[in-house]
């Protein structure tokens, strides 16, 4: 590890530590929130658990759902074990969601309950596979992802560099099909630093997540937002009625969307009259 080595992992702990018990994650759907102490303690416990499963350094993990808790969790947890993140798609085709996974060859695979089926159907291709578990709750039968967190193993710190990969994400098709881009620990860091100074973001910022993240823009930002200390309000998946509500409850100070998002926002103010003069910065 270099001197100015910094990695997902870091920024978690440094977090945890800075922030402490204010409020870093709540899932819009089911109301469960996180402060960034706790957040930290739960990652690191998933992480003795894939640890316990034989991940190691440079072990890639498939994730196939919709934003959730879980799912931050797992790209906090890979970078504590150096492993790397293999988010894909969902809107994909069950072809291309099946030729992703194969590409990345996976050691473990997480998936929501409604995509099961679907990697049922191929597992076949997916040969690196070797277990794979629910992702969002509830249910699915995939082995549990609570189970993972309920290890008695302690977490063993693994030296990991700038360098190292954090995830991929499968880029445009390049002579018909799509290929992996590795997002390096540094990337992230550095993107990070590049949109707080783009959008002056503090511990008193509200982030309304709901880009997926799958996607940089989504992923980038909920990392972003979470390394100023800000709140993290997440949704599972875009809807124009309830983003608007989310805004007013949470007093949302901070959004990245594309035209037709905004778009379906202003509409639901218009129409319902829901508040959402708590937004400062919205970006796309």
């Amino acid at each position: 590890m270099g001197l100015r080595d910094v990695t997902f992992h870091d920024l978690i702990r440094r977090n945890a530590a800075v922030y402490g018990d204010r409020p870093a994650w709540i899932e819009a759907d089911d109301g469960r929130t996180l402060t960034f102490g706790a957040l930290a303690e739960r990652v690191e416990r998933l992480a003795a658990g894939l640890q316990q499963r034989g991940v190691r350094k440079g072990d890639r993990l498939g994730a196939l759902g919709k934003n959730s808790l879980e799912l931050f969790l797992l790209y906090g947890a890979a970078a504590a074990c150096g492993a790397i993140v293999l988010p894909v798609n969902w809107r994909l085709s069950a072809e291309e969601v099946a030729f992703n996974l194969a590409d990345g060859r996976p050691r473990l695979l997480f998936v929501d309950a409604e995509y099961q089926e679907l990697v049922g159907a191929h597992r076949g291709r997916l040969p690196s596979v070797e277990a794979c578990f629910n992702l969002k709750p509830p249910g699915g039968g995939f082995e549990p992802f609570d189970g993972l967190l309920e290890t008695s193993a302690a977490f063993a710190p693994v030296d990991a560099a700038g360098d190292d990969g954090w995830t991929i994400i499968h880029t445009a098709a390049v002579a018909g099909r799509p290929r992996g881009a590795i997002v390096s620990h540094r990337n992230l860091v550095c993107a990070a630093v590049q949109l707080n100074l783009l959008l002056q973001m503090s511990p008193a910022d509200v982030h309304l997540n709901l880009l997926p993240l799958f996607h940089v823009g989504g992923l980038f930002m909920a990392v972003q937002a979470f390394c100023a200390g800000a709140l993290n309000v997440n949704m599972g998946r875009f809807d124009a009625a309830a983003a608007a509500e989310l805004i007013e409850r949470h007093g949302a100070t901070v959004l990245f969307d594309f035209s037709p998002i905004l778009e379906g926002i202003l509409d639901q103010h218009e129409a319902t009259g829901k508040k959402i003069d708590s937004l400062q910065k919205v970006i796309g």
